[in-house]
């Protein structure tokens, strides 16, 4: 009996410590882990905290304020006093930052600036942490809002707080359909805005009641406010033909404005007939029941206006308000014949002849037919020209009106050109252009013919990127291994070839591109991926200027023709220092923070310790830590 008491004593007695033994085996491998991982933390945390401080001393205002609302935005949670004094400066800096238009060219029709969307940026933060300090924000921006501001753009929202407000509702409609109903709705306190018809559009693909909700708000406001004609048009555009927004500009000439990635979708007043003939009644009685003076400027760009808005909603009286057609359009013609007196007497005119109509005229041939004949046209067009300059930029302007599969035909009409360096930047964009556009498709094996034939260095590389991105992009379970194999042999050569065409000449397309670069090889290799990011920061340190944050793609487009690049359908890549280092923020945690450090002017410095902070920080937020799972282990009594 005692010798039994005494085996169970010395179980009792070994139990703990063989417990204690067993756990100690099992947690110490995780423990040393999630102690780096606490410690890299702390760095990253450091890191904030160091661009911070610093930011307010840099002489780029737009990246000082950028990096002070990053700052408070990571570190909220850990120290809201900080992050809210870091917020309030970013906010004040933003007086410092150009209120310009960005686009010069584009002035007529909007003067959004730097400044505008940094303030959005702020209030965005301020939204998601502190909303009463987002709503002090918008306070203040109104109080300081003058009625003598600078030219307004013909689709400029109606205030600087709508505009911001607008700005905010668009980012986040996706994410958050009710906040961005609340957002757009109390925009409407200062009138309807342009905007306002994007995201009534996006609401609708996720919220059909919310949609209607603030059509019905946004309606209400017309028609208990002074009748705008540009209001009115918001909302015929969100009705009748989506994306669309027509206007006139200081000299009474008629512009537009198209979204396209709305222009497809289908008219909401088909849907919403009750709604469509609500609207047409309130123009109606507004607008166009009452008399215009247009002996004054204003009182003529007024009238002006009218007209275009009855020029777009004319028809559709007839569909969804038949008995107040006539009337409308009796007021229209003779609004037309006060702007016109010469003109001759009849139907409305006036009206823009949209695309439907060229349509209408050509209903007897194919599309195809269609378009041969157009571009038939231009080259004919082209080889009249007696002047040798307008007629090389004629042929540009036909090649470049094929269609990017169409490369054969561009290349042949782009090979008639007289000047040598336009023919031979017109050959490489259009068969840039072709190769994207067969990598989209997935046809990489004319993409690969395709790519050595392209003359242009940077043109030549991003497409070889695109290619190797795309060749990883196939899901294992699909293919064999020998393939995938040779598919990851295949991209690392078209990497490498990379390298040795960018290098020779410093330029920010030339950096962007090794970025991209680097966030494809290190799928494939991470110590190469590594020393290019090395190599990319000592291109950058070589620059006068460069963004780090800029992931879109280098502007290529064919220098006659800046917009010719919205043409090229566009690599998923980021080219951008983010994208670069993603692939590597966990594992190389240490090696990226120390390349950084070598980016010689202060504010890249700053911006991109930051950026490789941040990221860190996100991708390892939900990770678990061991001591935590000690804690929760019963304690021994």
């Amino acid at each position: 009996m005692k010798r039994s008491y005494e085996a169970r004593l010395v179980s009792f007695l070994l139990l703990p410590l063989l417990v204690s033994t067993a756990l100690s085996q099992q947690f110490a491998p995780t423990s040393e882990k999630e102690l780096k991982r606490q410690r890299q933390r702390q760095q990253a945390i450091s890191m904030v905290k160091q661009t911070a401080a610093e930011a307010p001393l840099w002489n780029d205002k737009n990246a000082a304020v950028q990096a002070l609302a990053d700052a408070a935005d990571l570190l909220w949670d850990e120290t809201p006093g900080q992050a809210a004094k870091w917020l309030r400066k970013a906010w004040d800096m933003t007086d410092q930052v150009s209120s310009g238009p960005r686009d010069e060219k584009l002035k007529a029709f909007f003067t959004g600036s730097a400044q505008s969307d940094l303030r959005t940026t702020v209030l965005n933060v301020a939204r998601k942490h502190d909303p009463k300090l987002a709503d002090e924000f918008l306070t203040q921006m109104s109080e300081h809002e003058t009625n003598d501001k600078k030219e307004r753009g013909a689709f400029d929202d109606r205030t600087a707080r709508s505009e911001q407000l607008l700005s905010m509702a668009q980012q986040i409609v996706d994410s958050n359909a009710e906040e961005a109903f609340s957002l757009a709705a109390a925009s409407l306190a200062d009138g309807l805005s342009y905007k306002l018809q994007h995201i009534l559009t996006s609401l609708r693909k996720k919220d059909v009641q919310l949609a209607n909700r603030l059509f019905d708000l946004a309606l209400a406001k017309f028609s208990s406010s002074p009748p705008d004609p540009a209001e009115a048009q918001i909302l015929a555009g969100y009705l009748f033909r989506p994306g669309l927004t027509f206007s006139a500009n200081s000299d009474g000439q008629q512009i537009l404005v198209l979204n396209p990635a709305q222009q497809n979708l289908a008219a909401v007043a088909s849907s919403e007939p009750q709604r469509a003939k609500s609207f047409l009644i309130a123009v109606y009685e507004r607008l166009l029941t009452q008399p215009v003076a247009i002996n004054t400027p204003e009182g003529k760009q007024r009238a002006q206006q009218i007209l275009i808005l009855g020029n777009f909603i004319a028809r559709r009286y007839i569909g969804f308000a038949p008995e107040l057609a006539p009337s409308a359009q009796g007021f229209l013609a003779q609004l037309h014949r006060q702007l016109d007196p010469v003109a001759e007497s009849g139907p409305v005119s006036g009206a823009s002849q949209t695309t439907a109509d060229i349509a209408d005229t050509t209903k007897h041939l194919t599309k195809q037919e269609f378009y041969e004949k157009n571009i038939s046209e231009l080259e004919d067009s082209a080889d009249k020209e007696s002047n040798a300059a307008f007629r090389s930029v004629a042929y540009a302007h036909a090649a470049l009106a094929t269609r990017p599969e169409d490369y054969v035909h561009a290349k042949r009409i782009a090979g008639k050109i007289d000047n040598d360096d336009l023919r031979a930047d017109a050959v490489s964009f259009v068969l840039y252009r072709a190769a994207l556009f067969f990598i989209e498709k997935a046809e990489i094996g004319k993409a690969i013919d395709i790519s050595p034939t392209i003359n242009d260095v940077s043109r030549r590389a991003v497409v070889r990127i695109a290619i190797a991105q795309r060749l990883l992009a196939s899901k294992p379970d699909k293919i064999e291994p020998s393939e995938i194999n040779f598919a990851r042999e295949r991209a690392l050569d078209l990497l490498n070839d990379i390298d040795r065409d960018l290098t020779k000449q410093p330029s920010a397309n030339a950096a962007k591109i090794l970025f991209g670069r680097t966030a494809v090889l290190a799928k494939l290799d991470k110590d190469q991926a590594l020393a290019a990011l090395e190599q990319t920061v000592q291109m950058i340190n070589k620059l006068d200027r460069f963004d780090l944050r800029d992931g879109a793609v280098p502007n290529l487009s064919l220098t006659a023709f800046p917009a010719s690049g919205s043409t090229v359908a566009r690599p998923k890549v980021g080219f951008d220092f983010r994208s670069a280092v993603e692939p590597l923020i966990t594992s190389d945690f240490e090696q990226i923070s120390t390349v950084v450090e070598r980016l010689t002017a202060k504010e890249l410095n700053g911006v991109g310790r930051l950026e490789v902070a941040k990221l860190y920080l996100q991708k390892t937020k939900d990770s678990s830590s061991a001591p935590k799972e000690l804690s929760r282990l019963p304690k021994s009594h």
